[in-house]
């Protein structure tokens, strides 16, 4: 008997061993249409300031009236980088002024946060900002993740028998210390790379297989680089891009298949490795990966990986941009069909007749850079050249 009870208390054992202890909810509101079809909007860098930005409130009003999108992703930065003396109360009707249109549009929203938003931590903590995000009847930011911007959204299939699609909404945090001008965030933290890779492999678990999955996040992974390359002083330079962190030109190569390079990438620290990229790597269910921050960037490609990337231009008017090429980017996503799915920009442009000319925000941008560098070919000596490259 003594024999039998230990194997017994053995095999207990073993399945404990077995079964994961982390555990997930493929539970969700959210699910494809009757049709199979599923719509996402995705905005960001808002960046509202005191003074409603109307513009953005319009044109975002028209994109949500002829895309009607079944979930609005907020990739974060709705709050202002400069605001001098700000308080919590004057942050708060910031945010408010963008989540009042937001909500006012009927659809079902989620979002996380941007560096900017990180800025204000001290005097408008992360949680503060999130509870106003939840105030609001039509948000559907769900608590399963491991910080207070991180979390996973199921999308159920149709019938609700099945998940198709999961969505993962994810804070890629604030500055990196001791970094350049222009380059160098944070990015992911090693507890919520783990989080991330105990979510996915719960979900495989409870579903049967690795669960087709989108990404979300403001800032970029440092793989955002396979799409750009660097060009000579001499190059021709159009279409190039001058980045003020190390005195180079950038231009997209045709790894890029739509879009354009507006900046030079601003990506989590090139310095080390957060491991995210290398993660979404190891059993090949992240679908895509779409990031916002850098306000003049559109473009889309895959990686050497296989891994889809891309951008969301600038939203609102209130910070720098591309004039009326400030966007939100749609994804259409059949559910037998996931993996290839359609994304593509609807600009200020494409659904407003008043034509804007935004050239003196604008100027505040990485197109001074570009110009800077223009200047630096026509002006500077070649010796002067050869030490700025020389020095990277």
């Amino acid at each position: 008997m003594k024999k039998v009870i230990s194997i017994l208390l053995s095999v207990v054992m073993i399945a404990l061993l077995v079964v994961p202890t982390f555990a997930v909810d493929t539970s969700s509101a959210v699910k494809f249409n009757s049709d199979g079809k599923f719509k996402i909007m995705m905005i960001n860098d808002t960046q509202d300031v005191i003074l409603k930005d109307v513009l953005q409130a319009s044109y975002l009003k028209k994109i949500a009236e002829q895309e009607k999108p079944d979930l609005i992703v907020m990739a974060g930065d709705l709050l202002t980088d400069f605001f001098p003396g700000a308080t919590k109360a004057q942050l708060e009707k910031c945010l408010r002024q963008s989540l009042d249109v937001i909500n006012s549009f009927g659809v079902p929203f989620v979002a996380t946060f941007g560096n900017h938003d990180h800025d204000w931590e001290d005097i408008f903590p992360l949680e503060e900002q999130m509870a106003v995000y939840k105030s609001y009847e039509n948000c559907a930011i769900v608590n399963n993740g491991c910080d207070v911007g991180t979390y996973y959204l199921p999308v159920r299939s149709s019938d609700g028998r099945s998940l198709p699609l999961n969505i993962y909404v994810m804070d890629s945090n604030n500055k990196a210390s001791g970094e350049g001008l222009l380059t160098g965030y944070e990015g992911l933290k090693p507890e919520q790379v783990q989080w991330y890779k105990d979510t996915r492999d719960a979900l495989k678990v409870a579903t049967g297989d690795y669960v087709p999955s989108l990404v979300f996040q403001h800032v970029p992974v440092k793989e955002i680089y396979q799409f750009v390359d660097k060009v000579p002083f001499n190059a021709d330079h159009t279409d190039c891009i001058f980045g003020l962190d190390d005195g180079q030109w950038y231009k997209l190569n045709d790894k890029a298949i739509s879009g354009v390079l507006g900046e030079v990438p601003c990506s989590e620290s090139v310095n080390g490795s957060t491991g995210e990229y290398e993660a979404w790597l190891e059993h090949g269910e992240i679908i895509g990966a779409f990031f916002a921050h850098d306000h003049v960037n559109t473009f889309v490609g895959v990686t050497d990986e296989g891994i889809k990337m891309g951008y969301n231009g600038g939203t609102g008017f209130s910070t720098y941009g591309n004039g009326g090429e400030r966007s939100a980017r749609i994804f259409e996503i059949d559910e037998n069909d996931v993996e290839n799915y359609d994304t593509r920009l609807v600009t200020y442009n494409d659904v407003s007749s008043f034509k804007i000319n935004y050239y003196i925000m604008d100027l505040f941008s990485p197109v001074i850079a570009t110009v800077l560098g223009r200047l630096i070919d026509l002006i500077c000596p070649q010796f002067i050249k050869d030490i700025v490259v020389n020095n990277q």
